[in-house]
């Protein structure tokens, strides 16, 4: 399983096979990913278009997450307090392969009643994501090395709420794998070389 993260990490092992740092200007070392922090649909658009071929994650008020769905460079809808998806996001989701991103590290910062309300809105979300099967991934989503986790505490903490920590792993590799493994092509498919 990987871990998404929004630094650059220290060598530290904590159970991830390894760690997707996502930034809005990545250094292109290791594996990598750009942020889209966008506010209008408008300033999305302007913004996917420069990108390369690379991972793609998009930060977005919860009305422009639909339309950040249907844009086909986009890989995650990243997680973050002001986040809410409704339900024909995640079906959206799922029929246009864009990977929904839970974060342990929203949790972390949130107290009292504001957590509450994370954990309800993180209830009716995997109860979507569970019907239509949508893509997800769970991280840290760390922005500090104060917010890191090990592997077993996310996957203990997500599925308590009913996230299947196996899919979760098959979505997180697959999406390292489409930018980052040369042998990939699609889902089934696995590039064989015939010695002689």
């Amino acid at each position: 399983m990987f871990d998404f993260l929004r630094f650059f990490p220290p060598e530290i092992n904590l159970g991830f096979e390894g760690f997707v740092v996502l930034s809005e200007k990545p250094q292109k070392e290791g594996y990598y990913g750009y942020i889209v922090k966008a506010e209008n649909s408008k300033e999305l658009r302007d913004k996917l278009r420069g990108i390369e071929d690379a991972i793609v994650a998009v930060d977005c008020p919860s009305g422009l997450c639909k339309d950040a769905v249907m844009r086909k460079k986009v890989d995650i809808i990243l997680d973050s307090e002001r986040r809410e998806l409704d339900y024909a996001t995640i079906k959206l989701a799922s029929e246009k392969d864009v990977a929904i991103e839970f974060g342990l590290s929203k949790f972390l910062s949130a107290r009292g009643l504001r957590r509450s309300t994370l954990f309800a809105r993180l209830k009716q979300e995997v109860k979507v994501v569970n019907k239509f099967d949508t893509p997800f991934i769970i991280t840290s989503s760390a922005e500090n090395v104060y917010q890191l986790r090990t592997r077993k505490q996310i996957e203990t903490f997500f599925s308590y709420f009913g996230l299947d920590v196996k899919k979760a792993r098959f979505f997180a590799e697959r999406i390292v794998r489409r930018y980052f493994d040369e042998k990939y092509v699609m889902d089934g498919f696995i590039v064989e070389t015939r010695s002689p």
